[in-house]
């Protein structure tokens, strides 16, 4: 009897992770274009951004915090998708 109930836990274990890299893999797919709009079109605004912040009329930290202003959006955009994918996450580990 405990080979039976050991191989149905493995079986429904294995069933268990099956489900959740499906889920997974789901998910990547449809954050997929978020992250790469994070990825190209926000960091390309960034380097845009950046790229007018050196200015010989500047002192050295304008620049500084001119450049570091300008990453604020990606690195809020960035944030915001991995909080998701990590609230999705726990949300189908807690109903398994």
């Amino acid at each position: 009897m405990n080979g039976i109930a050991a191989m149905s836990e493995q079986l429904l274990s294995e069933r268990i992770r099956q489900k959740l890299n499906e889920v997974n893999v789901a998910a990547q797919t449809q954050l997929s274009p978020i992250q790469d709009h994070v990825n190209f079109t926000l960091q390309q605004a960034y380097f845009k951004c950046a790229h007018e912040c050196f200015d010989r009329r500047r002192s050295q930290q304008d620049i500084s915090n001119c450049v570091e202003n300008c990453s604020v959006p990606v690195v809020r955009a960035q944030q915001g998708v991995e909080n998701e994918m990590a609230k999705f996450q726990t949300s189908c580990a807690m109903k398994i």
